[in-house]
């Protein structure tokens, strides 16, 4: 599946202080997630936001069995694989890297976590959880030891039932992710300005660590 060239904003690839993934969710534009991007307040930080093909990243609900929505998780997968080569080609290393994503943007980010554990700089799961039902509760390797994750749901979400949100902390716990979590009792389905004040502290947070 082709993909077109991401969303690139904030600040030169000269010497960022850290680089930003962020998946946009299946309702948004990857310009709406830009604008929160740059709304955060981050100084130094580059911000990459891929483009999900026809504005989804999978055809069918997150809910329905795996194979129903391949080859496309596994696409995006590959695609975001090679945006982190082409981030680490220019020098940026890992721990300087944060990965996030926001509904299906979350949901195919928490797939491939669990394929490609290793020490980012910090993850994001904003209302978003494991499509594949057989990973869940099982170790994905250890390489997520330590690495500052921030995951987020809420009760009353229809998308993403928050019984696996929960399961996808759990399985991310068990690959050493250190996990900080708010399960919203009523947030209606978007990113609230507690999740952006978590995601701004998680980033920030990451570049103190990587300066170290």
């Amino acid at each position: 599946m082709p993909f077109a060239e991401p969303l690139e904003l904030g600040a030169d690839w000269a010497k960022p202080d850290a680089v930003v993934v962020l998946l946009h969710g299946g309702r948004q534009t990857p310009e709406e997630m830009g604008s929160l991007a740059m709304g955060l307040g981050c100084p130094n930080v580059r911000y990459i936001v891929p483009r999900a093909p026809d504005g989804g990243w999978y055809p069918k609900s997150f809910l329905d069995p795996f194979e129903d929505n391949q080859p496309y998780v596994n696409d995006a997968i590959a695609h975001i694989a090679s945006l982190l080569d082409m981030i680490r080609g220019k020098g940026v290393a890992l721990d300087r890297i944060l990965l996030g994503g926001f509904a299906e943007g979350a949901c195919i980010l928490s797939e491939f976590l669990v394929r490609n554990p290793k020490s980012y700089g910090g993850l994001m799961i904003l209302t978003g959880g494991l499509m594949d039902h057989t990973a869940i509760g099982k170790r994905p390797g250890s390489g997520l030891l330590a690495v500052p994750t921030y995951v987020s749901g809420s009760e009353i979400g229809e998308e993403v039932p928050v019984q696996r949100i929960r399961d996808t902390i759990r399985t991310l716990q068990a690959g050493g992710a250190l996990i900080r979590s708010h399960i919203f009792t009523e947030r209606p389905f978007t990113i609230s300005d507690e999740e952006k004040v978590e995601m701004r502290k998680l980033i920030l947070e990451a570049i103190v660590a990587a300066e170290a």
